[in-house]
């Protein structure tokens, strides 16, 4: 948070209020933020992703989040998922690893390696989930990037949260804060920046409340969005981002400045492709990625 803060007092056209210490991100401080790379960098110095997600129907889910870690520059990724996508999983995946859920020593010693984990998409709202999640977050070491089912496992255990040995970021969309909070969406859509700040300090943690003008915030400072568009309205979005996000932290940003880059990339990117596309995919938004990285970095 301090580099952060540097930057934006050396950049007078950021919108920063102090009083109340909610930060508008625009694309200046973006590019304040981003860093080239090292002309002798290799993948070592990119991070290791790990990825847990997917269940029988949802593989699409794995693949998003897995492709878009990839594709946002991160050096290795590995994708965890159950043994009966597994194959079908390392045909697509050309520039991923693959390991299925039930290569119990081989995840251990992946955790252990790992610079952040991402869990929850496509997982399914299931015991096996919460089994995953909590011995995830109890034996990993690194952030833990949670969406999706380990929202959804996560409603009635937040408890889990206690028992984490680093920063942990949450995903979730207006339905899944209402059920993470006990309140209707109605009332989560009325208050946001108030339930999202409050729930971050409460369970510190970093919490990404997805929407228009998406809600970044620890607690204690809040980023808003600025990009992101209606034509983004699909599925998958959500694994895509939760994707470059890992990808970011991996890459050695610090696990809330990764957050707020990656939601005002993932967003950008979509801007972008609605210029010329009345809807915008995932899929489509993954293939642009590094492109429109590149455009941001040039326009600086």
């Amino acid at each position: 948070m301090e580099r952060t803060l540097n930057i934006l007092k050396k950049n007078k056209l950021s919108s920063l209020i102090f009083s109340s210490r909610e930060i508008k991100i625009d694309e200046t401080m973006i590019q304040d933020v981003i860093r080239p790379r090292n002309e002798d960098g290799y993948k070592g110095d990119y991070g290791r992703v790990f990825i847990i997600a997917g269940s029988k129907g949802y593989a699409g889910a794995a693949y998003l989040t897995a492709q878009a870690a990839v594709r946002s520059g991160a050096g290795l990724v590995t994708l965890c998922t159950p043994k009966e996508l597994q194959d079908i999983m390392s045909v697509k995946l050309t520039e991923a690893m693959t390991l299925s859920y039930e290569d119990t020593e081989k995840i251990n010693n992946i955790i252990v390696k790992s610079n952040v984990i991402a869990i929850g998409p496509g997982m399914g709202n299931s015991r096996l989930t919460y089994n995953i999640l909590s011995e995830t977050i109890l034996k990993s070491d690194c952030p833990i990037i949670i969406d999706a089912d380990g929202l959804n496992v996560l409603q009635n255990n937040l408890e889990l949260l206690q028992c984490k040995n680093h920063k942990v970021i949450l995903t979730p969309h207006y339905g899944e804060m209402a059920r993470l909070t006990g309140l209707t969406v109605d009332e989560v859509k009325e208050d946001k920046v108030k339930i999202a700040k409050k729930f971050a300090k409460d369970n510190d943690i970093i919490l990404l409340l997805k929407g228009y003008r998406t809600i970044i915030t620890d607690g204690d400072y809040v980023f808003i969005n600025t990009t992101g568009n209606s034509a983004m309205a699909s599925g998958g979005m959500g694994d895509t981002l939760t994707g470059i996000i890992a990808s970011f932290i991996a890459q050695g940003y610090e696990p809330l400045e990764a957050t707020y880059l990656a939601a005002y990339i993932h967003g950008y990117c979509g801007d972008k492709l609605a210029e010329d596309m009345f809807c915008v995919n995932a899929s489509h938004l993954i293939q642009e990625l590094p492109f429109i990285i590149k455009d941001i970095m040039r326009n600086k």
